[in-house]
């Protein structure tokens, strides 16, 4: 095994998928506040990576939650509501790292109820140069 292996970048929903898609299915059985607000776990934000990187894994988690949807036999309502609750929880990650990079940026319309942290990836993980640092630094408690 060489020394210069090569990782692919850990993800940044890593352990708020279970929760939020437990409160997901709280809202498909009526529960009308947000399950994003009810999610409580760790949402990690990278300016590296910046938007582009929580699109890419919510349009993932959003396909895994529909093919599920449809495999456990639901329609379009069900669907619908999926949808939403995806969108809501990419929109306000999205406004959380603005804020990140921007304090004076406009915060999420739907508040994250997990704890939101800045997430510094290794360097062979973003191909970044040696030196930048792998450590978490919280950025808010909620």
């Amino acid at each position: 095994m060489g020394g210069s292996q090569v990782h692919p970048p850990q993800s940044l929903l890593d352990g708020l998928v279970e929760s939020f898609i437990r409160e997901v299915g709280a809202s498909l059985a009526g529960n009308e506040t947000s399950p994003w607000s009810r999610t409580r776990a760790v949402l990690r934000l990278s300016p590296e990576r910046g938007a582009r990187a929580l699109y890419e894994e919510f349009a993932l988690l959003r396909r895994c939650m529909v093919d599920a949807v449809e495999v456990l036999g639901g329609g379009d309502a069900e669907r619908a509501v999926v949808n939403r609750c995806v969108d809501e929880a990419v929109d306000s990650a999205v406004a959380l790292l603005q804020r990140l990079k921007d304090a004076s940026a406009e915060g999420p319309r739907v508040p994250f109820g997990g704890l939101v942290v800045e997430w510094f990836d290794r360097p062979s993980e973003a191909g970044l140069q040696p030196g930048s640092g792998s450590e978490r630094v919280p950025l808010s408690v909620h």
